[in-house]
């Protein structure tokens, strides 16, 4: 169980360093030279959105296990598992593997910290 703690709160913290590249530089992670206002805004979106819901799936599973904390991960595995949709329809492998992989260690985690 820790280590799977340990992997949840590492992949979720990673998530938070995406989205805040997504957020100060979105070019880096849209593959275009200079991002457009509609980029920027975007990744701003995403950032205000990814960094909070990162964070939280990060610290709430070593501090308070239960209900909650299962909800709050069953959420993050939601949003993960949307990124991931989103990465099929524009073919960014990187993306589909980095979702994929964090919604099945966020579901396992909630599953796992609900008793």
């Amino acid at each position: 169980m820790t280590v799977l703690l340990i992997l949840n709160t590492l992949g979720a913290a990673a998530s938070v360093v995406f989205a805040v590249i997504g957020g100060l530089r979105p070019a880096a992670l849209s593959d275009s030279g200079t991002p457009t206002a509609g980029e920027r805004f975007h990744g701003l979106m995403y950032a205000v959105r990814g960094v909070p819901l990162g964070l939280a799936a990060a610290v709430v599973p070593l501090l308070w296990p239960g209900p909650a904390c299962t909800s709050l991960l069953l959420a993050a595995a939601a949003a993960q598992l949307g990124d991931a949709a989103i990465g099929l329809t524009h073919r960014k492998w990187t993306m589909i593997a980095g979702a994929s992989l964090l919604t099945v260690l966020h579901g396992t985690t909630a599953l796992l910290t609900s008793v």
